[in-house]
């Protein structure tokens, strides 16, 4: 065998093959040791494992000292022990007193172990400042945030050092707002409640996203205005038409161990007309805000309307005005005639289409709820003689027809069995609209469903003392599903209701106008008192709920 090696190792082009083959390997060989070296080191390079940094970074030192007195800088450096950064910092940093400059906090954008500060602002004497930076200040790796941090000095010789207390709800949502000022006007000879709307308040708290109580801190003592504001603009302002608002009727004095409640509300505006457009050939949308359930809308020109006609848009602050004849005119002046207010429009004429009568069924066929139908005009009277409601054994069922003329509904109630098919026949002229049109024949069908597919509630009121209550079985986007008034303390029944998670909730109808009424600021108003079961309430199908509301 070695023989036949050297044999073939003589031979030259034997012996260059050998060379090859050989240095091949070895090239190989060394790519892969080189390989597997680097892969260790790699390793070595970028451990594995440990634990993940949950630490919030450390304050090491603020320049000037926090809590300094006797203030005077015009720059403040707050020194970490970790890069940090700053992340929300527009909603989440409350400076209290307000200053009109926001102070400059700096790096924005990019991480460092130092914040500066500068107060642009002319400071008051003898004036505690708080900077609540919330939970603006994270770590630069983990955003770990450092929570709350605040920044406190006086331009005078002592830091003001008392408290008041409070905690924030909603006066009809079972849920509290998040990110709501907290205000304090000084209530001196200078205080007035236009204060609130032109801003600003002598102290300022933000209840951030998290907290539905709070505290304000380093305070002095007086009589203030406690008022809290869900905001748009974020301005330190209130406006009606956007905000919600909640305060304290009384002044509050502090020192004070009261904890207070602000009860946040949305206003109803007050009634107005918006704009008015011209939407039909015979019909004009009239925008409003408030609540108009007695407007009455007439012509300058005597004479130009011989009918007209009030409708509402469904779930839309939008009236319809109907009106005969069609006018050949540019523009028209309109009278506007409300309880609390009187206006006039000029109204821009185009060339539209008429509106022809279409009846449609708008609900579904329920056991406890009368079918109802509307109609693309208005609907001004029907022939209860043209309707006919057959069961599925075609035996004649008795029902009654109404009409409600602003919301341009009819709505036919009649006695239903469960699991029983229904034929609804409108015969020919049984609907009149406002332009004299009438239907042709119509037919509506439904069936309705086993009474084991709904679910039942009762409700058992104790405690109450004041009447009517209003009792609401509501969604949990607050859709009202059913309701009844209540006069006194006892059982109250709510029946076939569709499987689903609901909340109970009563309202103490204190002007007895039959809803719920919001407060006003302005005339001192707090909203009509709302009671929620707290507890989410699941009805399946078959059930039988049965739930005690304690009215206190």
């Amino acid at each position: 065998m070695i023989n036949l090696f050297h044999l073939l190792y003589n031979h030259s082009t034997l012996r260059s093959l050998y060379y090859t083959v050989r240095k091949t390997f070895l090239n190989i060989a060394l790519v892969l040791f080189l390989g597997t070296l680097l892969v260790q080191c790699a390793k070595r390079g970028n451990p594995t494992g440990g634990p993940v940094d949950i630490d919030p970074p450390i304050i090491l030192r603020a320049y000037p000292d926090n809590y300094s007195v006797n203030f005077k800088a015009k720059e403040i450096e707050i020194t970490f022990d970790e890069y940090v950064k700053l992340q929300d910092l527009q909603k989440q940093l409350v400076v209290s007193p307000p200053l009109k400059n926001r102070p400059i906090v700096t790096p924005q954008g990019s991480a460092s172990k130092k914040l500066t500060i500068t107060i642009e602002d002319t400071l008051a004497p003898n004036t505690t400042y708080t900077l609540n930076f919330g939970q603006s200040i994270v770590d630069n790796n983990e955003s770990n945030p450092y929570p709350f941090f605040r920044y406190v000095f006086s331009t005078g010789t002592y830091i003001d050092s008392l408290q008041l207390k409070g905690k924030i709800t909603d006066a009809l949502n079972y849920k509290a707002d998040d990110f709501v000022n907290v205000l304090l006007y000084k209530m001196d000879e200078n205080y007035t409640d236009s204060l609130v709307f032109k801003g600003p308040p002598l102290y300022v708290l933000n209840t951030l996203d998290s907290l539905k109580t709070f505290t304000m801190e380093n305070l002095a003592a007086g009589d203030y205005r406690l008022v809290g504001i869900k905001e748009e603009n974020s301005d330190l302002k209130y406006n009606p038409r956007t905000d919600k608002i909640g305060y304290v009727s009384k002044a509050v004095t502090v020192p004070s161990e009261e904890i207070f409640e602000l009860k946040m509300y949305q206003p109803e505006l007050d009634s107005s007309i918006k704009k008015i457009t011209h939407e039909g050939k015979t019909k004009l949308y009239v925008g409003y805000t408030g609540r108009l359930d007695s407007l009455t809308i007439s012509s300058q020109e005597k004479g130009l309307f011989t009918k007209t006609r009030i409708t509402k848009l469904k779930e839309q602050d939008t009236l319809q005005f109907w009106f005969q004849p069609v006018i050949e005119k540019d523009s028209i002046l309109l009278d506007l005639n409300y309880k609390e207010f009187k206006d006039s429009k000029k109204v821009t004429i185009k060339d539209r289409f008429s509106d022809s009568l279409i009846v449609t069924k708008q609900s579904d066929l329920s056991l406890s709820q009368p079918l109802v139908l509307t109609a693309s005009t208005p609907i001004e009277t029907f022939d209860l003689s043209r309707f006919k409601i057959m069961d599925k054994d075609s035996i004649a069922v008795d029902f009654n027809v109404s009409l409600d003329s602003l919301k341009n509904e009819l709505y036919i109630d009649f006695e239903k069995s469960e699991m029983q098919r229904y034929k609804i026949d409108v015969l020919p002229g049984a609907i009149t609209d406002f332009y004299g049109a009438t239907t042709d024949t119509l037919a509506f069908n439904g069936t309705t469903r086993s009474t084991s597919d709904y679910g039942n509630m009762e409700i058992t009121l104790s405690s109450g003392s004041q009447w009517p209550a209003i009792i609401q079985i509501v969604k949990e986007d607050l859709k009202v599903v059913k309701e009844q008034v209540a006069s006194e303390n006892g059982i109250y029944a709510f029946e076939n209701i569709d499987p689903g998670s609901y909340l109970i909730r009563v309202i103490y109808d204190t002007n007895k106008n039959g809803r719920y009424d919001t407060g006003n600021f302005l005339k001192g108003l707090q909203p009509e008192a709302v009671v929620y079961l707290p507890e989410l309430i699941t009805l399946q199908a078959n059930w039988d709920v049965r739930e005690t509301v304690i009215l206190e």
